[in-house]
């Protein structure tokens, strides 16, 4: 995934005193402060110890997610931001009340060190650096119902808001501009990996080889039966001899050039390519169906 143009035009163009107004345009902070963020410590109200809600609200503005959101019918949006908690941010938007029944987006977010700890040689083992995590994020459409097109998957209550990517985006701009060296995701579900594969690296290599396996071995499944099967244990390990345990890993977007080496690298490629050929998955249509059978007579 690539950030369009456009997004880092509005980005440079959005200054540190826009992102952190406050209604009454006061308790800003200094530019010299973008280096020296600190949420742990920082008894400040604003998201990610950086952005005020005033601010969020004129990224959600500049960037058109309010646009967006309006031509799926939601006009009256409500914002919570919830900052109690110094280590880990929340932050929610609403369709008019401020109930579960009307929540639109829910995105709960911390600063995370990571330690570098590859199976192969590499200079950068046993080196931290400070990433942005994603602790949860939830994209809902409560209104509206599945269908064949926009089939339900694992994890997901109402169907999604097509909003995915671009909140990704915006993370990834979070990310340049807290001056962090990339975005973590820690996927719980199948269809989660695989769509954060196309931009994340798995930290652990051997993960990244499994995902990889398996989008190889069931190609010829939708997305959505994958999905399903991994999660009803009809997904079989075929090395293990037993039903695939669904693997929870944290995955990255790298943005420190170090980071982007690694990940890009001969040997961390070369990894995951062997240990790959080493795995081999199949799906159990007829275990699967039959779930699916039982399911629908309930």
């Amino acid at each position: 995934m690539k950030i369009p143009k456009k997004y880092w035009q509005i980005a440079k163009r959005l200054s540190t005193a826009q992102l952190q107004r406050e209604d009454d345009d006061s308790d800003i902070i200094n530019e010299a402060d973008l280096f020296n963020i600190d949420i742990g410590k920082r008894g400040r109200n604003c998201f990610l110890g950086y952005y005020s809600l005033e601010g969020l609200k004129l990224v959600f503005e500049k960037y058109g997610v309010i646009d967006d959101l309006k031509k799926i019918g939601f006009n009256k949006i409500i914002y919570d931001l919830d900052t109690a908690d110094p280590y880990l941010h929340r932050l929610t938007l609403y369709n008019q009340h401020k109930t579960p029944r009307d929540m639109l987006v829910e995105i709960v977010l911390k600063k995370q060190s990571i330690i570098i700890d590859m199976p192969f040689e590499n200079a950068l083992n046993g080196k931290s650096f400070e990433t942005l995590a994603i602790e949860w994020m939830g994209m809902q459409n409560p209104y509206s119902q599945f269908t064949r097109k926009r089939p339900q998957l694992p994890g997901q209550k109402y169907p999604g808001l097509g909003l995915a990517s671009k909140a990704v985006e915006l993370l990834m701009i979070m990310c340049w501009r807290l001056n962090l060296a990339g975005l973590i995701n820690t996927p719980d579900h199948y269809h989660n990996a695989y769509v954060y594969s196309r931009i994340f690296f798995y930290l652990n290599p051997l993960y990244q080889a499994r995902l990889s396996a398996l989008v190889r071995d069931l190609k010829k499944y939708p997305l959505d039966m994958i999905a399903w099967a991994i999660e009803w244990g009809a997904v079989y390990d075929q090395v293990q001899n037993k039903p695939l345990e669904w693997f929870v890993g944290k995955q990255i977007v790298p943005f420190n050039e170090q980071l982007k080496k690694l990940f890009n690298s001969k040997e961390y490629k070369q990894y995951v390519k062997e240990n790959m050929s080493k795995l081999k998955y199949t799906l159990d249509k007829e275990k699967y169906y039959n779930i699916v059978k039982e399911r629908k007579t309930r």
